[in-house]
């Protein structure tokens, strides 16, 4: 199937006929978007918006850039771990309540390792890096932003707002699962 329920119970009755409702409205609109088409297309965006550098990584700095220039951001993806620290769930519900308020798109993701996995780079972050700002790689993936580009919106950029606007009305939201 693809998604996973985003209660974590596994896939629903529910959430079956949320897909086939969804796949139904793409076709309609001429579309065709298997869950493999997003997964894709989200990858693809993420990495377009890092090789931009436009992406906010980390609950607290993508706090701080809601605070300061919420009309910039296109995207905020959101990991649907399930985190113990309650302290982190009340900034994620917080994050998610606040995109919802300013009409930023919220996607959810399986796993913050899988994002890190797609955007980290794996070496090793000293002072310099930090002082360069290139400490983004090395941190939380649990929450990532993506500010709108300076020019036009790529293909992947386009698929993964095609997928958001095709899914506003399901619920429960459908969880993308990322390759490992």
């Amino acid at each position: 199937m693809g998604y996973l329920d985003t209660y974590g119970r596994g896939p629903s009755q529910e959430l079956v006929n949320n897909n086939a409702a969804q796949h139904e409205r793409t076709k309609e609109s001429g579309r065709t978007m298997s869950p493999m088409d997003i997964r894709s297309a989200l990858q693809t965006c993420l990495l377009e918006a890092w090789e931009q550098g436009r992406l906010t990584c980390g609950v607290y700095h993508a706090a701080s850039m809601l605070e300061k220039n919420p009309d910039e951001v296109m995207l905020c993806v959101l990991a649907d771990d399930n985190f113990q620290d309650v302290a982190l769930r009340i900034h994620f519900t917080l994050l998610e309540a606040f995109c919802w308020e300013n009409d930023i798109r919220v996607i959810k993701v399986d796993a913050s390792s899988k994002l890190a996995n797609l955007l980290g780079d794996g070496e090793p972050v000293n002072d310099n890096d930090v002082a360069a700002g290139r400490s983004a790689r090395q941190g939380d993936f649990s929450c990532v932003l993506i500010e709108y580009p300076k020019d036009d919106n790529s293909v992947a950029d386009e698929e993964v707002l095609d997928f958001y606007k095709s899914n506003e009305d399901v619920l429960p939201r459908p969880v993308i699962t990322l390759p490992d």
